[in-house]
């Protein structure tokens, strides 16, 4: 017998329940790199991470480690000679913003002197929203433009929450983070949860729907849905990446909403 469809509100709870522990597959570009210059090392992979595929990212992060060592996010404009030479790299050959690389390494440093290392932002802001606000303003590909700002959300919750270790922040600042709806709207979408006439909706609207649904029993921890909204349906090595966690279809919350073959 198939199961019901579940609600939202349920399915959300269903999802963190069994996705609650899912490392953010993104993550993994920092793997290669010394624990000491992983949280910094976070800021430039956010930033870097534009059109371009996470293993491809990953090589990137490892090659300018290799060539820049300890100073690689310390460099200043003095060295714009051999910052450029050290981003000159044959695979990067068809990415569209390779020009732009020794520029984008560049800014990070000059971020990073302005506001201090990672580990000290959670005094150096007020909160999560200044801090995603300053990278906007002050970083390429940031958002300055966007009112979702998703890269920056990912990283200040990768900061905020300890995904990168703990970083000290508060339970406030935790309740303060913002899952934007534009993050997590292809996973809403595939499970039949957007309500009719999304498309017809701005982008703000979109927003407060989302945060009404969510906030009830994520008040505390928002950002807490993000990855297992993410997961469901996400390619995996093998498969979708939620089989891969559970195993199969049979233990998922949210089978009966799923348009996987699988979920039978």
């Amino acid at each position: 017998m198939t199961p019901g469809r579940s609600s939202l509100d349920s399915g959300l709870e269903g999802l963190c329940r069994v996705f609650g522990a899912v490392r953010d597959p993104r993550l993994a570009v920092l793997d290669a790199l010394p624990d000491s210059v992983k949280p910094s090392a976070a800021l430039l992979a956010t930033v870097l991470g534009q059109d371009i595929g996470v293993g491809a990212l990953a090589k990137l992060l490892r090659e300018l480690s290799h060539r820049l060592g300890d100073r690689l996010l310390s460099l200043g404009s003095q060295d714009w000679t051999e910052l450029e030479r050290a981003c000159k790299m044959g695979f990067l050959a068809e990415w569209p913003h390779k020009d732009a690389l020794a520029g984008w390494v560049l800014s990070v440093s000059d971020f990073l002197r302005a506001h201090g290392q990672i580990p000290s932002w959670q005094t150096g802001f007020v909160g999560p929203t200044e801090l995603v606000d300053a990278m906007a303003r002050e970083l390429p590909w940031m958002g300055s433009r966007s009112p979702s700002k998703v890269k920056g959300w990912r990283l200040a919750r990768w900061v905020v929450r300890g995904e990168l270790g703990n970083m000290g922040w508060s339970e406030t600042a935790r309740e303060a983070l913002v899952l934007p709806v534009a993050a997590v709207e292809r996973p809403l979408r595939s499970l039949g949860w957007l309500p009719g006439g999304w498309s017809d909706l701005s982008v703000g609207k979109k927003q407060e729907w989302f945060e009404a649904r969510s906030s009830v029993a994520f008040e505390r921890d928002p950002a807490s849905l993000w990855v297992p909204l993410e997961t469901v349906l996400a390619r995996g090595r093998f498969g979708p990446a939620c089989q891969e966690h559970i195993g199969s279809c049979k233990g998922c919350p949210v089978r009966s909403d799923c348009p996987c073959p699988g979920r039978s």
